[in-house]
């Protein structure tokens, strides 16, 4: 994932290129942007924010300690979240030390201080959830302590993240400039949920607990956030990705949450607003995720809950979900699934929903788009029960999504909707594209061009199903390391053309970059058949020779599929 630049003084305004390149950049040339005339903004104006939210502090989307709306949560899964709490609670709390911080820089590693760090996160989310079920105040300790940690790390940001550290030509970060990257922003919205669930409850021994987790939110997020130009903001610097509503999501909740005045409030949102615009003009109207599955996660459903979050905040009143790209955003999980717990995973995704999947997400989005079939596709607990764990999972590192989670009522779902048709999913502009229902043959193409976020070199790779289980697949992707971004990421092998049904031309494989792509594009829709066209010539080096290599897949199905 990117690195993005850090804060400085708020007077200083930068755009800095990063030095190293988290995801392969994507290409300025983008496919068929829609609606860049701002489209949120149109919605949400500055004036429209100014007249509908609220106060910073005063919205409150689920219940505080003591409140008896927490019995609204299942039996079963409240045992479970309590059951978490005291395994977490039964072993020390994982350190983090320089060295373990300095380690990436010694060795690439991103685990060794990555599996503690994010223990860390879902220990604390899991004392939240135990307080909130239970209303035992011995789960409030458990509570402070895990503030107290996040507060005293120099940095909340991950190593392989961390750029200015690498700019000082050091291993550790400096505490004083806070370096504002996807996690960074994933605590400070953790803490500003633990700060809205706990309240008051958290200055029982000392007023400085609740001060400092605010100035510290405050200091590392929201501050940093209006002082400089950050590379995940817009195009200015690079093509924008998922850190864009991911990192936007988690700055709306501090800001309406957190923020020191209204002014700050309106000021950060209004940005934040505007920023997301730009997230969205890098789509097709289709709405189709380049980035994969996996990543739709932090993508597309990042959006559908900043945009949830300002319709909630506002009690109604900011409601962009009639946006047509955020409904095509939103339909695209249901639309990449294969069947059962298995979904497409072309570039850096996987074949099943992560662990940590929230359908709460896209269940609420569909209702707020109209989307029957969205809704339907959102099952209630089927991640957990997929991967065969017990209701209420291991807990993602943000305790107010699983808040939101558990305390939502869905029926049961992961319907099959009969076809998602190649267009519909952006195989119009030669990205990928699937015709399916949940029985007989699936058909799966990716078209677009090798410099696509999470790009593997898979121009015209295809995946093939049978009742719902692949038949032909995608390898996917290994573990990430500083390899994995860095510049010997084509050096792996699954990011290869190679291992991804395509052939060597001469023993020359593709080749990385926006010049690389399918050209002469076509698809087409009818009935029970579909067909996805194109020529995958420019996708091989110049040395490679081939001048036109016309690749045509046909899902033809019914009484007649030829």
């Amino acid at each position: 994932m990117a690195p993005p630049e850090a804060g400085r003084p708020p007077e200083a305004v930068d755009r800095v290129t990063p030095s190293e390149a988290g995801h392969p950049p994507k290409p300025v040339d983008r496919l068929s942007p829609v609606e860049t005339d701002r489209p949120l903004e149109r919605v949400l104006s500055p004036r429209e924010l100014a007249a509908h939210l609220p106060e910073p502090g005063a919205w409150r989307p689920f219940p505080v300690l003591g409140d008896p709306a927490w019995e609204r949560i299942e039996p079963a899964t409240r045992r479970s979240l309590v059951e978490q709490a005291r395994r977490a609670a039964a072993v020390p709390w994982p350190a983090l030390p320089a060295s373990l911080f300095a380690g990436y820089a010694r060795t690439g590693d991103r685990a060794g201080f990555e599996r503690p760090y994010f223990e860390r996160r879902r220990r604390l989310a899991a004392a939240v959830l135990a307080a909130g079920v239970t209303g035992d105040a011995r789960w409030l300790d458990e509570v402070r302590d895990g503030v107290w940690l996040l507060c005293e790390e120099s940095t909340w940001c991950l190593p392989a993240h961390e750029e200015f550290a690498r700019e000082d030509g050091g291993e550790l970060p400096d505490p004083r400039r806070p370096f504002v990257d996807l996690f960074a922003a994933e605590t400070a919205a953790l803490l500003a949920w633990t700060d809205l669930v706990a309240g008051a409850a958290l200055d029982a021994p000392s007023a400085v607990v609740r001060r400092r987790l605010r100035e510290e939110v405050r200091h590392r997020l929201l501050t940093p956030y209006l002082a400089r130009h950050w590379h995940w903001y817009d195009d200015e610097v690079r093509p924008v990705n998922n850190w864009n509503p991911w990192i936007h999501s988690n700055i709306l909740t501090c800001a309406l949450l957190l923020s020191e005045s209204r002014e700050a409030m309106l000021e950060t949102v209004a940005r934040a607003v505007r920023g997301l615009d730009g997230f969205v003009a890098g789509y097709g109207p289709d709405g189709g995720c380049e980035e994969g599955v996996s990543y739709w996660w932090r993508a597309g459903a990042c959006l559908a809950e900043s945009l949830e979050t300002l319709r909630s905040a506002s009690g109604g009143r900011l409601d962009a979900f009639a946006v047509p790209v955020v409904r095509e955003m939103v339909a695209y999980l249901h639309r990449m699934h294969i069947g059962g717990d298995w979904y497409v995973n072309f570039a850096d995704g996987g074949a099943h929903l992560p662990d940590q999947t929230a359908l709460d997400i896209p269940y609420r989005a569909g209702l707020l788009t109209g989307d029957g079939d969205v809704v339907a596709h959102a099952p209630r607990d089927a991640p957990d029960r997929a991967a065969g764990r017990p209701p209420g999972g291991r807990p993602r590192p943000d305790a107010g999504r699983v808040v939101r989670r558990r305390m939502a009522r869905r029926g049961p779902g992961r319907g099959a909707v009969r076809r998602a048709g190649l267009a519909a999913v952006g195989a119009g502009d030669g990205r990928a594209g699937a015709a399916r229902n949940a029985d007989g043959l699936f058909l799966a193409a990716k078209g677009g061009h090798n410099a696509e976020s999470h790009n593997h070199n898979d121009v015209g790779s295809f995946i093939v199903a049978l009742d719902g289980r692949p038949v032909l697949v995608d390898a996917g992707v290994g573990e990430y390391t500083a390899r994995t971004f860095g510049p010997g990421r084509y050096g792996i092998w699954t990011m290869r053309s190679s291992y991804h049904n395509l052939p060597e031309v001469d023993g020359v494989m593709q080749a990385a970059g926006p010049e690389h792509r399918a050209r002469d594009v076509s698809c087409a829709l009818a009935g029970d058949r579909a067909e996805l066209s194109l020529d995958l010539a420019p996708a091989w080096p110049e040395e490679a020779g081939v001048r036109e290599w016309r690749r045509t897949l046909r899902l033809g199905r019914g009484d007649d599929p030829a």
